[in-house]
């Protein structure tokens, strides 16, 4: 089976700082973004690794935006990742790009977008951690309150993928005392699917914080595409699938 993680989990190289496209590549896959400073970065592709001749050719979409990061505001055309009440009260936030960096760690890498809005003082870090030797990538977000007063978070991803849509079936485990590990397969319907757990750290045997997305039909042993999940984290959590009126669900 091909297996491609994303760390939630949801990558080794970027770009210079300033650079339109930002490249964060594993082994074997490649994760693009756009990254223009003022504007909302966009995903432009995940999949099989590129050479430096594709990542030529990549275009922004023009039938919709992929937000990386959408906030709640004025225009959330998708699930928003970030919603929050400032300090005087306002519901709405923007989040455009102000640049990005890439710092080596051993093994991996570690690329950073850098996000803000550009009316509150409210920063959001995006960071992705790429391995030279495995296909996996983790995804987390780090946000900061610079605000005089309290925000109040409402909604605050570690990360969001866009899938595009098609006969995509999600796979994930479930259940109890003496029978954990439950196989389940779903096919994505239009609407929500949740998974959750408000056990603590009792969620090991009951609902797992892990989810595999097979990209062309119901998930096989041997075959076939496939973007893996989990979620690192050993207390509450919610992992949600979204199908809006584009060609994408948001995992």
């Amino acid at each position: 089976m091909k297996l491609k993680s994303i760390a939630l989990i949801l990558m080794t190289v970027a770009l210079p700082a300033m650079a339109e496209k930002v490249s964060v590549n594993t082994k074997g896959m490649s994760l693009i973004l756009d990254v223009e400073n003022g504007k909302p970065a966009q995903y432009l592709y995940f999949g099989t690794k590129l050479n430096p001749n594709d990542l030529q050719n990549l275009k922004v979409a023009t039938d919709g935006r992929m937000d990386v990061y959408p906030a709640y505001g004025l225009n959330t055309p998708a699930e928003a990742a970030l919603a929050m009440r400032h300090s005087d009260g306002n519901l709405s936030t923007a989040l455009v790009a102000t640049g990005c960096d890439v710092k080596n760690e051993g093994n991996a890498s570690v690329t950073t977008v850098h996000l803000k809005d550009p009316v509150y003082n409210i920063k959001v870090d995006l960071k992705y951690r790429a391995y030279n030797d495995v296909d996996m990538i983790e995804a987390w977000t780090e946000i900061l309150n610079g605000e005089k007063g309290t925000v109040t978070l409402t909604t605050f991803a570690s990360a969001m993928l866009p899938i595009r849509r098609g006969d995509v079936w999600m796979s994930h485990l479930s259940g109890t005392w003496a029978a954990e590990g439950q196989l389940s397969h779903e096919k994505l319907q239009p609407g929500e699917f949740v998974i959750r757990n408000n056990d603590g750290t009792r969620n090991s045997h009951t609902d797992h914080a892990e989810v595999m997305f097979s990209l062309d039909g119901k998930g096989q042993e041997n075959a076939g595409n496939v973007i893996g999940a989990a979620l690192v984290y050993s207390g509450n959590y919610k992992l949600k699938t979204v199908t809006d009126d584009t060609e994408y669900h948001y995992p």
